[in-house]
């Protein structure tokens, strides 16, 4: 600090209400250092100085925890207040929805602190990526993740959005591609899969009186749901709704209309063309 012209220094105690201790230290560039003056006048302001201090770590703490546990636009809206039940918007958004095949084998083939081993290390294979793309974790559904993509309302190119879905979706593959077991096997026998449609969402907080959840819900997700099961009976890794297709015309190939529960009429899922399906 001496190279930075400093002349004097102080470090303070700051008591939070909790019972631990933290500090906080000043500095001065005044020839003759801090005065008593000074220095009676810096540990007056210690005790309100560690209330301000405490409030602003609980925030960051729990900003951190919602963002880990619930998402970052979800937490930003629980530390907002928007904790009432029932409160939500509709919303345009690319929806991801993806698990994990032949996951009952691999839970009864390994041990279980291995499953969530393994677990983990495909979650890391998707959610970096899916969050660099400017998607949003929801879910962790067991073996399946559901996330989406928001789009802008007014926002002139939809298919920017979906293509950086799909880009998110061929490095997930090939991150779970390589991924190795703790025990040294490989995964060529549990395969990925994920779906993508776009639509309209319902998103926001949904559950029982004293325990809610935050979410998203409406027929666009019921639709990649669907689709997703679909996927895993055409072993192919990247299937798409016609309208994600459409939005996102590259290198698709149309795998042909299958009928859908709940739905009146079938739909038309489309493929990745550079892929083949995978057993």
């Amino acid at each position: 600090m001496r190279g930075e012209g400093v002349t004097d220094y102080i470090a303070l105690p700051l008591q939070f209400t909790d019972g631990t201790t933290h500090a906080t230290s000043w500095t001065t560039r005044h020839a003759d250092g801090f005065s008593g003056e000074h220095l009676t006048a810096l540990r007056a302001i210690v005790a309100p100085f560690a209330r301000l201090g405490e409030i602003w770590a609980l925030r960051r703490t729990a900003a951190t925890l919602l963002d880990t546990y619930v998402g970052n636009r979800a937490g930003e809206r629980i530390l907002a207040g928007q904790i009432r039940r029932g409160h939500a918007e509709t919303m345009q958004a690319a929806i991801w929805l993806s698990d994990l095949r032949g996951f009952t084998t691999l839970s009864d083939r390994l041990a279980p602190e291995i499953v969530v081993d393994v677990l983990n290390q495909y979650f890391d294979c998707q959610v970096p990526t899916i969050r660099r793309h400017g998607g949003e974790i929801l879910k962790f559904m067991g073996d399946g993740l559901l996330a989406v993509f928001p789009i802008a309302k007014g926002h002139g190119n939809i298919g920017e959005v979906c293509a950086r879905v799909l880009e998110a979706a061929r490095e997930a593959r090939a991150n779970v591609d390589a991924m190795r077991y703790p025990s040294g096997e490989g995964v060529e026998r549990f395969r990925f899969g994920v779906a993508l449609h776009i639509g309209g969402i319902l998103f926001g907080n949904i559950g029982g009186s004293s325990r809610l959840d935050f979410t998203c819900i409406g027929p666009a997700v019921n639709l990649a749901a669907r689709l997703e099961k679909i996927a895993g009976r055409l072993a192919r890794t990247v299937v798409a709704s016609e309208a994600f297709a459409g939005a996102c015309a590259e290198g698709w190939t149309d795998l042909g209309e299958f009928p859908v529960a709940g739905l009146s009429k079938a739909a038309r899922v489309y493929g990745l063309a550079e892929e083949t399906p995978r057993g």
